[in-house]
């Protein structure tokens, strides 16, 4: 039965082998009763693309699937690879979105709190008619209950190499207003000439909201941006606070470079002696340095060095342009809640209205 139920299964080219093998398996058996010595029978496989057939004395004694098991199996083994990678991709994408989502909550009311706070600091000034280098970029901390905590500081700390200005921090008060500025100071800017000036004056786009709407204007390339973004603003009156100002900007400006490095020489070397106010504001103003008002500004020059007659008239003319309080300023807190690092807010505010004119968060 077992031979005739495999039989069935096996093509014409697999019977005519089967009987070929019956017929030697008599001769072997009459060499070996002649010798008297048993001689070894061949066995005799016949491989199949996906079975395998071996005979035996009594006929066939194995058929097997033993190449399209292992082939299964391979292919098993790799499709549940592909979907373990898939499925471990899919769980840390999800513990990545749960971890910013929490930073972003956490983050959130720490930095409205900040800027509460300095909208209420701001009120509270102790230097209400100026505003120096050091007081702007003086980093203050903010220790809460629960492992909250936040730090704050009013300028953007820029250490990039693209930073034509030269300067560690940027002042939104002390930077050009493209909606305002004339075509001969926005021409004298890094990357700049008189012709893209006059196309951005003219295209159309002023007021602008960003100043990475320059990109859109016609001739103005990333590259020629990268030179000259750290010297403008779309926030102000378009004066510059001439305590932060960078000295691209005062060449910008159309500033002689000479007396450009003597006015930041001045604001480095010329102590402030704090006002007594009645009341004491608390907490009380420290020493610093810096211009506190610009009606001694050429006579104060004039103590370093002398100046031409063309310097001083230069000056003078741009003195309307000048200011020594920075009204909006560009606020910006680093958050840390439960004691870790969370979201960095820039946000530029008007103080004196309290109104915040950019929120932007990473």
């Amino acid at each position: 039965m077992k031979r005739q139920s495999i039989t069935q299964e096996l093509d014409q080219e697999i019977i005519t082998k089967l009987n070929w093998y019956r017929h030697s398996e008599a001769i072997f058996a009459t060499l070996s009763a002649g010798s008297g010595r048993r001689i070894s029978k061949p066995i005799r496989s016949f491989p199949f693309t996906t079975f395998r057939v071996r005979m035996t004395k009594n006929g066939i004694s194995q058929y097997s699937h033993q190449g399209s098991i292992l082939v299964i199996c391979l292919w098993t083994i790799m499709i549940l690879g592909i979907l373990g990678l898939g499925i471990t991709g899919l769980v840390f994408q999800e513990i990545r979105f749960n971890k910013a989502y929490s930073r972003l909550v956490a983050s959130l009311p720490l930095a409205r709190g900040a800027l509460k706070t300095v909208f209420y600091l701001r009120e509270k000034d102790a230097t209400p008619t100026y505003d120096t280098w050091d007081e702007l970029s003086n980093e203050i901390k903010s220790s809460l209950c629960a492992n909250n905590s936040y730090r704050y500081f009013f300028v953007d700390k820029n250490n990039s190499s693209n930073n034509s200005s030269g300067e560690a921090i940027i002042d939104e008060s002390a930077l050009i207003n493209l909606n305002l500025a004339s075509v001969d100071v926005l021409a004298r800017l890094p990357g700049m000439d008189e012709e893209l000036a006059e196309t951005l004056v003219n295209s159309g786009m002023r007021p602008f909201s960003t100043i990475n709407e320059v990109l859109l204007v016609e001739g103005i390339s990333k590259d020629k941006f990268l030179l000259f973004k750290d010297l403008i603003t779309v926030y102000g009156t378009g004066k510059v606070n001439i305590n932060t100002v960078s000295k691209g900007v005062l060449r910008a400006l159309g500033m002689d470079e000479e007396v450009a490095d003597l006015i930041l020489r001045l604001r480095r070397e010329n102590e402030i002696i704090p006002i007594v106010t009645v009341p004491p504001v608390e907490p009380p103003a420290k020493p610093s340095y810096g211009i506190p008002n610009l009606a001694s500004l050429l006579n104060d020059l004039r103590e370093f060095t002398t100046l031409s007659l063309r310097q001083e008239q230069d000056l003078l003319v741009l003195l309307p342009v000048f200011d020594v309080k920075s009204e909006y300023l560009r606020f910006n807190v680093i958050t840390n809640p439960n004691g870790q690092e969370g979201m960095h807010y820039s946000i530029v505010v008007y103080p004196p209205t309290k109104k915040v004119l950019s929120w932007s968060e990473h």
